[in-house]
């Protein structure tokens, strides 16, 4: 069995981005690879600080990495920008190690107020006349607007309980045409698979 190393940011990334490596790996017919227990690290400019220990630490269970972060930033290429460096470093220290670095603009949730439909599977008391935003990626706040959008007191969006079951009714074909962030990710996600030598 091969396998892949994801580095998350928060705590609902720990089970929701594995479902949703298994579940692009699905789509293209690919069922060898094992996406180990996600690390946890934070938000990009701790990361940022720490990146190079982390980057050791990780090559230590000698699979490939994909690390997934937020990125709020009102410059679209900083953040290839920021992964460009990020990798450069990575390749100094380790030339060669198949690493991948996915930024979210703005942040995960981003995802699902694009997928609608996915959001309301998990979500069904949302209003029917709640219109969804006509442009996700401007969103500061998604997490937010999703505890917003619910009317139950006490229904809150919680990204521990809810991420995990959301990513996994994602529709990535909606997702690859409306978000430029989800198509790089599901192409890092097959890059590394691809790259992954059974142990």
């Amino acid at each position: 069995m091969r396998r892949l190393l994801p580095i998350v940011e928060g705590h609902g990334e720990i089970p929701a981005v594995p479902i949703l490596i298994r579940n692009i790996l699905a789509t293209r017919g690919i069922h060898d690879v094992q996406p180990l227990s996600a690390w946890r690290h934070g938000e990009y400019p701790s990361v940022a600080k720490k990146f190079d220990s982390i980057f050791l630490a990780a090559i230590k269970e000698n699979a490939p990495i994909l690390w997934v972060m937020d990125f709020d930033s009102k410059d679209h290429d900083c953040p290839v920008k920021e992964e460009q460096n990020l990798l450069a470093r990575a390749e100094s220290l380790r030339p060669g190690w198949p690493i991948k670095i996915a930024f979210l603009v703005k942040e995960y949730e981003t995802l699902f107020l694009i997928d609608e439909t996915a959001t309301r599977k998990v979500f069904p008391d949302i209003p029917a006349k709640t219109s969804f935003p006509e442009n996700p990626e401007n969103i500061r706040g998604a997490k937010e607007w999703l505890s917003k959008a619910r009317p139950s007191s006490g229904s809150a969006y919680k990204e521990t309980v809810h991420q995990a079951k959301i990513t996994a009714h994602l529709n990535f074909e909606l997702l690859r045409a409306r978000s430029s962030d989800f198509a790089h990710l599901e192409r890092a996600v097959v890059e590394l698979a691809n790259s992954a030598v059974p142990l």
